[in-house]
């Protein structure tokens, strides 16, 4: 696929990503509603977090930098995997302490009495979206030094010969990867929008029995 294919690609799925920008502004809204609870803090957070993702997202597709569109679509699993554990944890509130006080939540157990590692979250949250597991392992590798960085560094080693490409442009063979990392961006955006919508509806019931 040539640039010319991959940016009239992006360019159409620019409105998507606005359009999810903006639900993600109304969620956070409805998360609010009239009343403010400190969960609300947590999950209004996940949204800020998430619409500042899709910004920067977009950016990096733009410039066609893998490596680092790869280390945002892992913040955004990262995003559902925290929001996920707010509603299995035998305590929420303590979870949500935990995230707003800068602490780790792996201490912390789910209904099950399972410590919530980002392991077991991927997993339990598979159990919902397969799909999770597989990109989440994927993703890691843009994380932390890994083989995403060799086979992005070597581009050819054949006849005794290594063709080495440091800080050149990004081959168009790697496009559809681009794409396939956009695809799986706004999918993980949509889980966790369904997760937050969740929240928005037991607010508003709350909101509602608790009117003049």
């Amino acid at each position: 696929m040539n640039n010319e294919v991959y940016f009239e690609l992006l360019n159409n799925e620019k409105k998507t990503l606005d359009e999810l920008r903006k639900q993600g502004v109304e969620l956070a809204q409805g998360v609010i509603g009239k009343t403010l609870f400190k969960e609300d803090w947590f999950f209004c957070a996940s949204i800020n977090r998430c619409i500042n993702l899709i910004d920067g997202f977009y950016l990096l597709l733009n410039e066609r930098n893998l490596t680092c569109a790869g280390a945002i679509l892992r913040l955004q699993i990262d995003n559902c995997l925290r929001t996920y554990a707010a509603f299995i944890a035998a305590d929420r509130n303590k979870v949500i302490e935990c995230i707003i006080d800068g602490r780790r939540i792996d201490k912390e157990r789910d209904t099950r009495g399972q410590m919530m590692s980002d392991g077991y979250l991927k997993n339990k949250l598979g159990e919902m979206d397969p799909s999770i597991v597989v990109i989440y392992d994927n993703t890691s590798g843009y994380i932390h030094l890994s083989e995403k960085a060799f086979y992005e560094t070597v581009v050819k080693c054949e006849n005794g010969r290594v063709e080495f490409q440091i800080g050149r442009e990004l081959p168009e063979r790697r496009n559809e990867v681009l794409l396939e990392m956009l695809e799986a961006f706004i999918h993980f955006i949509k889980l966790h929008y369904k997760m937050v919508g969740a929240v928005v509806d037991s607010k508003q019931r709350y909101d509602l029995a608790n009117s003049d």
